[in-house]
């Protein structure tokens, strides 16, 4: 028999945001794949994923590497553990492919410009670098910059409560693409600092399709309004499937949860 599959968002979710995961949640984890098979579905792109949170596969006393599934850029890409207990690359959509050039380098200037309109507005936070991130199968728009540190980071973060800068920004560029005839895509708030854009579809519930005959379980932190954990939270909510947490240590509690409810069909 096949054994469900519990997938996790990234930032907020096992890790604080940016930051390795903790033992304490691989711990966790290293409980939960007795049980289930463990993914992480994230916006970021493989190598971020990487940095965050190789630890939990890799380290002694961690979750055994064939236990787990990495999903970057929102389940598009696919990265399975191998013989070796490194991980390939298995399946890759291509937004381009998807879109057309012509659409993509749309969406790429449009990104561009705002990027110039957000620093002309003088907001109260410092400028880093790595801005516009293309992923393949996401682009990621990020005003402050994904080399931000902490303390940058913070004043983004302030500055967009404040002002509800990317929402509005959101709002522009859809406009923008529509002015220009580029359809069939999709934005999300991504984390707290960033902008997803992505083909139609391609939103998290595109892992559900690496996994057609198994149980699926969701947790995330951004299930809420334009967050980018939604549409897979929505997705399994009905089937009582779906958590929304708020940190790494609520995560812990969930999973708690989740072995639990595993563990009590598998007797029943």
């Amino acid at each position: 028999m096949n054994l469900p599959v519990v997938m996790f968002d990234m930032d907020g979710t096992l890790t604080l945001p940016r930051k390795k995961i903790g033992r304490q949640i691989i711990r966790k984890l290293r409980d939960l794949s007795d049980v289930a098979q463990i993914g992480i579905v994230t916006g970021s792109g493989y190598d971020y994923l990487v940095q965050q949170c190789q630890e939990m596969w890799y380290d002694v006393g961690s979750v055994p590497v064939d236990s787990v599934v990495l999903m970057p850029c929102n389940g598009t890409q696919l990265y399975k553990p191998s013989p070796s207990r490194r991980f390939e690359l298995v399946h890759k959509a291509d937004m381009r492919e998807e879109l057309g050039n012509d659409s993509v380098d749309k969406i790429m200037a449009c990104l561009i410009h705002m990027q110039f309109l957000h620093m002309t507005k003088d907001p109260s936070h410092s400028y880093t670098g790595h801005f516009v991130s293309y992923r393949d199968s996401l682009i990621n728009w990020c005003p402050v910059g994904r080399n931000a540190n902490d303390d940058q980071r913070s004043g983004f973060i302030d500055f967009d409560k404040e002002t509800n800068c990317r929402i509005k920004a959101k709002d522009m560029i859809q406009k923008y693409l529509m002015v220009h005839d580029v359809s069939n895509v999709t934005l999300a708030l991504g984390g707290s600092t960033s902008i997803d854009i992505f083909p139609t579809g391609w939103d998290k519930t595109y892992a559900l399709q690496h996994f057609p005959d198994r149980e699926c379980w969701f947790v995330g932190d951004s299930c809420r309004d334009e967050g980018n954990d939604r549409t897979l939270y929505e997705e399994l909510r009905g089937s009582r499937r779906a958590y929304e947490t708020t940190c790494p240590a609520k995560t812990i509690e969930i999973i708690d949860d989740i072995i639990g409810r595993i563990q009590g069909a598998t007797c029943s």
